[in-house]
């Protein structure tokens, strides 16, 4: 999802945490807007707050606003965490939670199919922040007043994550009120048109959310853009997940497989690559077990008689046959690339499986002719050539199509 995403050097609950460099770029944003809400807290006398704003000068302000911007994101990653430790209670794996610029984001492999679950998994968020918000303002009843700095800081996180909890509350995809409404939805409709209801519902808020922000809150107009822009997507990922249920990689790879082995010399491995055509090749080594890829990138400035297993390209891009449908083409996403390497448990290469394969399953289905069979029969609706349900597709090398593969033959 986050291709500009840098890893922290620590894990939380097991978790990868992760920072996205939006998430650097808004920061200053966030800063100034940290500032600006701690001066209105110190000067709202309204408030019933027996404050000195006096108090607040040289470097008192930016000390507060480090605190509370570094609180804030730390109120971010527990919510996010929230989720998180749910969905792992339905079993599903936890990518990883993500920093970016509008927040936290926590990547499952999938949501939790059983009915009722992607409710609870959303609540689990805004349970955490309401949490955190009556500690921070249980904590605000018991600082004293004298302790300004802390008691300001305090306050003010209390405030952040009541607003966090209620702004993820909305019934709007793929926000946490969204995936709770489109749960609900599916107790009594097929999951489809749950999240085909939840999307037009999230639009007509986002839509409201940009018209309010014009007039009162800028904000306002980025956090409707996002909604607008991230439901269609929320909403197609939906539609092709429902289509690829149930198809596994080994129903779609395609087993017939040319590779070269580690041994081969470069000068030996260009009149292969002559011969049939293609411009890479899977690398296995005398057990057929995949040990890397290699093509012209490789091979460029590589003397003829250097042997293939000294300049391939190490750790590409493999999945398992029995990996679903729906991982593969997240996983092809994610990589960039637009196949995948099927290995067994043994690492021995068995097949390939192309984005092609992927989106000749999803027509099959989309038509209505892989809706009902079987899923130990599904291969023979999947693996017809492709001219049975579209045109042939463009000449293919491994990793690429032809036009790509001198930049990048994984």
């Amino acid at each position: 999802m986050f291709r500009t995403a840098y890893r922290l050097p620590f894990r939380l609950a097991g978790i990868p945490l992760y920072i996205d460099i939006s998430f650097l770029i808004i920061l200053p944003l966030m800063v100034w807007l940290t500032a600006k809400n701690l001066a209105l807290l110190v000067h709202q006398p309204q408030l019933g707050l027996d404050l000195d704003p006096t108090q607040f000068t040289g470097a008192m302000p930016l000390l507060l606003v480090l605190v509370s911007v570094i609180g804030l994101f730390v109120s971010i990653v527990l919510h996010e965490l929230g989720h998180s430790l749910t969905a792992r209670r339905y079993g599903v794996k936890v990518r990883r939670i993500t920093l970016w610029f509008l927040g936290g984001v926590a990547e499952f492999e999938e949501m939790p199919r059983q009915r009722g679950a992607e409710a609870i998994v959303g609540i689990a968020g805004p349970i955490v922040s309401f949490v955190l918000a009556m500690i921070f303002w249980g904590l605000a009843a018991v600082v004293p007043h004298s302790i300004t700095w802390l008691w300001i800081v305090i306050w003010y996180l209390g405030v952040v994550n009541l607003m966090l909890g209620l702004f993820n509350l909305l019934p709007a995809l793929p926000l946490d009120g969204g995936r709770i409404l489109r749960s609900l939805l599916a107790l009594k409709m097929p999951h489809a048109k749950a999240t085909a209801i939840a999307g037009n519902i999230a639009r007509v808020l986002a839509v409201a959310m940009g018209i309010y922000g014009l007039f009162a809150n800028p904000w306002m107009i980025v956090l409707a853009f996002f909604i607008f822009t991230a439901v269609k997507g929320e909403t197609q990922q939906s539609v092709i997940g429902e289509l690829l249920r149930g198809i596994r990689v080994g129903d779609l790879m395609n087993r017939e497989v040319m590779s070269v082995p580690a041994s081969l010399t470069l000068a030996e491995l260009s009149r292969v690559m002559i011969s049939q055509r293609h411009l890479g090749f899977p690398v296995v080594d005398e057990q057929n077990r995949l040990v890397g890829t290699i093509g012209l990138a490789q091979m460029q400035n590589a003397e003829p008689h250097r042997w293939v297993g000294e300049v391939m390209l190490r750790n590409p891009s493999t999945i398992a046959p029995t990996a679903g449908a729906l991982e593969a083409l997240e996983r092809m996403g994610r990589q960039q690339v637009d196949r995948l390497i099927v290995v067994d448990e043994n690492g021995v290469m068995i097949g390939i499986v192309t984005q092609t394969d992927l989106m000749r399953a999803l027509q099959v289905r989309m038509t209505g002719a892989g809706a009902t069979p079987p899923e130990d029969t599904m291969s023979q609706y999947v693996n017809r050539p492709a001219g049975d349900f579209t045109p042939p597709p463009a000449p293919q090398v491994f990793g690429y199509t032809a036009n790509h593969a001198a930049r990048n033959p994984q």
